[in-house]
């Protein structure tokens, strides 16, 4: 799996270098988000950027992190998600449920605001 990762000012963030996450790349994906929650970082960002494709095995990779942020107290959000993913999030009904932000700037900027996602 790869992720790049970057640290700016109390955020953390996870750029997801891989074109897919299906059930083949989600029991890693699961592994790596569980890492990112426990790391030092209250405040997560995962960027989907690169990420092409997921299947609903990837996206419930991606809502076992939230769970698993949500357990220890960790704030994680989504941005530059495709619009085949975002697709994805809307006919499960998780719109409410994964914050998603246009771009990553979008998402650093209310992260530091201590603002909400509109879930664009």
């Amino acid at each position: 799996m790869q992720i790049e990762k970057e640290r700016v000012e109390d955020i953390l963030i996870a750029r997801i270098r891989e074109p897919k996450i299906t059930s083949h790349e989600a029991p890693e994906m699961k592994t790596a988000l569980l890492e990112l929650v426990i790391d030092d970082y209250d405040k997560l960002l995962v960027s989907l950027k690169d990420v092409d494709y997921m299947d609903s095995t990837g996206l419930g990779s991606f809502l076992f992190g939230l769970r698993q942020a949500d357990q220890h107290g960790k704030d994680m959000r989504f941005c530059e998600i495709q619009p085949k993913i975002r697709f994805l999030i809307r006919i499960a009904h998780l719109e409410d449920v994964i914050d998603v932000y246009e771009t990553e700037q979008q998402a650093l900027d209310d992260f530091k605001n201590e603002g909400r996602p509109s879930n664009q």
